[in-house]
């Protein structure tokens, strides 16, 4: 790393290193950045930050309706709160990071002068390439990533044929990143899906294997053995469960609760889920469309009361941070809910 300007065009999915090192996208870049955020002290949150938005809003010097949330990640020992967002600035848009120490405690990250280091995201789609239904291919080129394994791993598109991707980075950077595409049966669109990207993933191991648990757009969940990424150029993935078409998984977090392991999934046009590992480590796989656009399928999940949901994570052992927009009043709102009754 170095101290210096991080010059990002956007900024996007990020999350944490096991270090506290900070891994954000820049998707209109086609990079990665690592950053040292410089973090200390103790965060400490109440049950409800009501009007974030506003908060972050006047932080930057504008209003709410010029600032879009892009994702939303805690600190592993801090427990500090840090998010992506965009400032709307006539027909362009300006990143940020924002980060929370508290309710009252909104600041903005200075990466003119910050220690940090960059990656071009491999095999990245070109700027005028568009996906078959008309949204500029570069959007997506990291929708989501995570570390694990010693890596970090990376969903989106490619500008392969098969343009569903998996990246794996090693970190410190430098050396050559490996990409493997992917493809899933897509439960409500009945074929092999090979164009959509991964929306949302999670690392984890189900009996006893390393996985990854991925969520797609319409919204099959499907998993990838670890390993098989390690030599695989082209990966078909396992279809386990459908949530239900014209929704999109948005975030997953795996967290424990009464002594058992259990996924969390948000979703933009559902409710929270929940879903039981060990179901989703034994369940067949689905090679058949659902019956309707809008049914469910496979692995069963509990619905959780919730509406507006925007971003989840960890918050600590006891707690799940829940970034979510009030539907009638229009603000966003930091949210805790209590792990014991998810």
């Amino acid at each position: 790393m170095v101290v210096g300007r991080a010059d990002a065009q956007s900024l996007g999915a990020m999350t944490f290193g096991p270090d506290g090192t900070l891994f954000v996208a820049d998707s209109r870049g086609a990079a990665i950045y690592a950053f040292d955020p410089a973090d200390g002290g103790r965060a400490s949150f109440p049950d409800q930050i009501h009007d974030l938005d506003r908060k972050v809003a006047a932080t930057l010097g504008t209003t709410p309706d010029r600032i879009r949330f892009n994702d939303m990640a805690v600190h592993p020992s801090s427990g500090n709160l840090y998010l992506t967002v965009s400032r709307l600035d006539g027909d362009a848009s300006r990143p940020a990071l924002i980060r929370l120490r508290g309710p009252e405690s909104v600041e903005v990250v200075d990466l003119d002068r910050i220690k940090f280091a960059s990656t071009p995201v491999p095999e990245a789609p070109s700027r005028d390439a568009k996906t078959a239904w008309g949204q500029p291919q570069w959007t997506l080129t990291v929708t989501d990533l995570k570390f694990a394994d010693g890596e970090l791993y990376v969903a989106g598109l490619s500008n392969e044929q098969f343009a569903s991707a998996l990246r794996r980075l090693s970190f410190p950077f430098g050396k050559a990143g490996a990409t493997s595409t992917v493809e899933i049966y897509h439960t409500s669109h009945a074929r092999w899906e090979t164009a959509a990207p991964i929306e949302a993933f999670l690392p984890i191991t189900l009996g006893g294997v390393p996985m990854i648990v991925a969520g797609y757009g319409c919204s099959p969940i499907a998993t990838f053995v670890r390993a098989d990424l390690q030599n695989a150029k082209h990966l078909r993935g396992r279809t386990v469960a459908e949530l239900g078409g014209g929704n999109r998984p948005i975030d997953m977090i795996h967290y424990q609760s009464g002594g058992k392991d259990w996924i969390l999934i948000a979703n933009n046009a559902r409710t929270l889920m929940r879903l039981d590992p060990d179901e989703i480590a034994k369940a067949p796989a689905m090679t058949t469309p659902v019956g309707h656009t809008f049914e469910p399928g496979g692995v069963g999940y509990l619905p959780i009361a919730s509406s507006g949901v925007m971003q989840i994570d960890n918050l600590d052992a006891n707690r799940v941070a829940v970034l979510e927009r009030d539907i009638e009043s229009g603000a966003v709102n930091l949210i805790t809910y209590d792990k014991k009754w998810l």
